[in-house]
This record gives C-alpha cells, sequence and structure tokens, in this order.
C-alpha cells in the first residue's frame, strides 16, 4: 500500500467505516503514513498522541508531528502549533511563535486562530496591543459562526474597543453567540433585556 491508502484505511479504523472503530489500529496506520511524510496522517497522529488514543500521551511526541504537518502548510497544524507555544505543554510559553503560528492558519481560514489572535491583540500579548486588528480577527471568526468570537465582538461594541460603539451591532452578535448556546451571551441579553424592562 502507498501513504495514501494506509491513511486512508487509519482515518476508516478511527471513524469505525468499513472497520471496527480501533483508536489503536487507527494509531499504526496512521503513524506509518506520517513517517511516509503524509502531512494529514502527520496532523492526526499528533491529535491521537495529543489526547492519548491508541496509545500513550505524548505532547512532545505530538509536537514532532504537528511540526511536520506544519512544514507541509497543514492549516491545523499551524494553529495546534500556536497553542502548544501559547500554552505551553512541553516548554514555557512563547507567545511571540504562538502569534506566528496562529497567524499563519488565520490566514488560511482557521476560525480558532482568528479568535484566539485576536485576544492576543486585545491584549497585547506577544504582539503589539491593537483593539483594531482584535476587531478584525473576533469579526472573521464570528462570520464563521464561532460562538466565542461573536459574543467577544459584541463586548468591543459595547464598550467600543477598536470600533464604534453600537448597543444595535453588540446585540446582533449576542443574539447569534446565545443561538449557539453560548452561556456568557445568553446571560448578558438576559441582563440588558431585563434593565431594558426596568427589572
Amino acid at each position: 500500500m502507498n501513504r495514501e491508502e494506509i491513511y486512508e484505511k487509519g482515518r476508516r479504523y478511527a471513524e469505525g467505516k468499513g472497520f471496527i472503530q480501533s483508536y489503536e489500529n487507527a494509531f499504526l496506520c496512521l503513524k506509518t503514513a506520517a513517517d511516509l511524510g503524509h502531512p494529514k496522517a502527520q496532523y492526526n497522529t499528533g491529535i491521537l498522541l495529543h489526547r492519548g488514543l491508541g496509545t500513550e500521551i505524548s505532547h512532545k511526541e505530538a509536537f514532532h508531528y504537528f511540526k511536520l504537518a506544519s512544514s507541509q502548510n497543514h492549516p491545523r497544524a499551524h494553529y495546534i502549533l500556536g497553542c502548544y507555544y501559547a500554552f505551553g505543554y512541553i516548554f514555557a510559553p512563547q507567545k511571540e511563535e504562538a502569534v506566528r503560528f496562529f497567524q499563519l492558519a488565520a490566514d488560511m481560514g482557521i476560525e480558532d486562530a482568528q479568535y484566539d489572535l485576536g485576544v492576543l491583540y486585545l491584549q497585547g500579548d506577544g504582539v503589539k496591543k491593537s483593539e483594531e486588528d482584535a476587531v478584525r480577527y473576533f469579526t472573521l471568526a464570528a462570520n464563521q459562526g464561532l460562538a466565542t468570537a461573536q459574543y467577544n465582538l459584541a463586548i468591543c461594541y459595547l464598550q467600543g474597543m477598536g470600533v464604534f460603539k453600537s448597543e444595535n451591532q453588540a446585540i446582533h452578535y449576542l443574539n447569534l453567540a446565545a443561538n449557539l448556546g453560548d452561556p456568557k451571551a445568553i446571560e448578558l441579553l438576559d441582563r440588558m433585556t431585563n434593565m431594558a424592562f426596568g427589572k
């Protein structure tokens, strides 16, 4: 079998399609394909190692495979590497490196990376503080349906951070987030409604 066929076999084991679901067998196939240079297999091998599915948890090994996938421009591998650098799974946090990888993933449309990049810009953490850039990245993620980004964007509109104050825009994004079940958005909408009706 070539690396693509081995990857597909691993994916089917992981999903239980055509085989009895087995993360152990999935890991063996995916790692084999990963070691043959298959970028999706490298990413998925990293995920299984990170979560301890079908193998022991090893953040160090997971990081190795995410780096391999990232070097082949895998969008989510860029994002996960950003998380490793931001949250320090195997070394002290390096926010500048986190920003670099989040930026790569955000530019490729990964909404989680757009959101996290927005947070770092809002806090000035690893990057020069910019409320305007925070709003820009929150908007990108919000428009892809990420509830946490919609909630944060609503806060920016309520407080006039990086954007003109607009309660209407804030309510618009709070409603979107609330419809997706975001508890903070639901609570804030309830409070705003109670205030409007003088409760």
